[in-house]
């Protein structure tokens, strides 16, 4: 079965998913940049483009339009608010943003994610796709399997192995020609095959899970713009933070579990006083602060780790490697059992990491 892990398909997903926030967060360089990092060929700005006939490494582009019609001996790499990939990519695809078309030929696996995504009936996927946005429609040639998750999914094409869907809802078109089984979550209420649509296999409909509210997704979306501004504004510190969490992982985690417990008891204490009311209030505040950042290092550590620290884009960069990584905690954090668990851990983690790097510019100062 291609989805007995889809649970750490689904984390994977993290690593592409780089909203369209990126581009209205940071402000566009009036100029695009291109620039090679050995076999690699980067490119950034307000509509990068990239048409070479062969670049021998990775194709990593990051703006607001993105055009690539060139052909790549590794992978393609994107984010930006809208995206139109052609040509030929014979490693893995990852692409994420607002709208993201694929009209491309791609030799291995293909990573999705954003709002509007088409997958054209010129488009070829050799191995697995793993879609996840608002809109889904996939035309093209999928010669593996399929995982799709979003609001409405149209598939409208040739699939060879197994197809997963969760979404709110699920339509078949007269092209669909499914080589495997067909499994969904999605109310029947919801569920449109066409009499032409052939699938080979069993298909199994799967219980509706209600999944998190929409208040509880408009939280996790402010907490993004959120962790995105402070990388804006604090882009140094925010850096050193994350060093410390690479170089001092176990100093991090025993300082943020530590003071965790230590500052609200100590806060508690203050409060019970007249005197220590206000110096509580102030440090509640400050506590608040800090638990709030918590998570920021670590998703900027993460996202650098996945994109190799090949992203020299400036202030640009730390946002993309926030997104990424924020995004993939996000993820993660909805597996059941393993993920609240792992959230809290980067938490303690990056509450430390925050601390140590703030003792750090205190002592500076000091200096």
């Amino acid at each position: 079965m291609v989805f007995a892990r889809a649970h750490l398909v689904v984390a994977s997903l993290g690593s592409v998913l780089v909203v369209s926030t990126v581009g209205c967060l940071a402000k566009p360089k009036p100029e695009n940049q291109v620039m090679k990092l050995g076999d690699d060929v980067l490119a950034s700005g307000s509509a990068p483009s990239l048409m070479y006939d062969s670049i021998p490494g990775d194709a990593i582009l990051a703006g607001g339009d993105i055009n690539f019609g060139g052909s790549t001996g590794g992978d393609y790499v994107g984010a930006g608010g809208k995206q139109d990939i052609r040509g030929r990519v014979h490693g893995s695809l990852r692409a994420a943003g607002g709208h993201v078309g694929v009209a491309a030929t791609v030799d291995r696996n293909a990573t999705i994610g954003g709002g509007d995504l088409v997958v054209d009936s010129a488009a070829v996927i050799g191995r697995n796709a793993y879609l996840i946005g608002g809109s889904i429609r996939v035309e093209g040639s999928v010669r593996g399997g399929l995982l799709a998750t979003g609001g409405n999914v149209i598939l409208n094409g040739p699939i060879a192995g197994d197809v997963e869907v969760a979404a709110g809802s699920l339509t078949l078109g007269p092209l669909a020609q499914i080589g495997g089984g067909l499994r969904y979550r999605v109310s029947k209420d919801e569920v449109h095959i066409d009499s032409r649509a052939h699938v080979a296999g069993t298909i199994t409909a799967l219980p509706v899970s209600k999944g998190w509210g929409a208040w509880h997704w408009l939280w996790v979306f402010g907490g993004l713009l959120a962790g995105a501004v402070v990388v804006l504004l604090l882009p140094r510190f925010i850096g050193e933070a994350a060093e410390f969490f690479r170089r001092r992982p176990i100093r991090s985690v025993v300082v943020g579990f530590i003071c965790g417990i230590i500052f609200p008891i100590l806060i508690l204490i203050a409060a019970i006083t007249v005197i220590g009311l206000p110096l509580a209030l102030l440090s509640g505040a400050v506590f608040a602060i800090f638990l709030g950042l918590s998570e920021v290092p670590v998703a900027v550590w993460l996202g650098g780790l996945i994109l190799h620290d090949r992203t020299p884009l400036g202030r640009q960069s730390e946002i993309v490697n926030f997104f990424l990584g924020a995004l993939i905690l996000i993820v993660v954090g909805i597996v059941p059992f393993v993920g609240p668990i792992a959230v809290f851990i980067a938490s303690c983690v990056g509450f430390g990491a925050t601390l140590l790097a703030a003792w750090a510019a205190r002592g500076r100062q000091v200096a």
